[in-house]
């Protein structure tokens, strides 16, 4: 948070152990958009936060490469069970984006691909 308000961000991205700060943090900036990591089987912390991030949808590489992909059914269920706006990471590429149409995310997020996109070899 102490970075985020450095450099006047207009929110914060909690890891999941650390999502249970997002009362402390909405409390401090109530302002500020939060968002949290959701990687467990187990329910996530919403309480204070606006959106969670999901992952890993698809096998990933990076800092998911040892974790199980969910797929997309689970996926789907976790969406609609969570009670908050659900943003897909993981594993997300051209070739599987449009998968993801009706799962009820609201969103997606990516790393690889966009690495990939800004590459000079491709």
């Amino acid at each position: 948070a102490d970075l985020a308000e450095a450099i006047s961000a207009d929110g914060l991205h909690l890891p999941e152990r650390e999502a249970a700060q997002a009362l402390a943090v909405r409390a401090a900036r109530p302002d500020w958009i939060l968002t949290a990591a959701w990687h467990g089987a187990q329910d996530p912390w919403t309480q204070g936060l606006d959106a969670l991030i999901l992952s890993p949808v698809f096998p990933a590489g990076g800092t998911s490469a040892d974790k199980p992909s969910m797929g997309l059914i689970e996926f789907r269920r976790r969406c609609l069970n969570a009670g908050l706006p659900i943003y897909a990471l993981g594993g997300i590429g051209p070739d599987n984006a449009a998968s993801l149409i009706g799962t009820g995310t609201c969103g997606l997020a990516g790393v690889g691909a966009i690495k990939s996109a800004f590459r000079a070899d491709g």
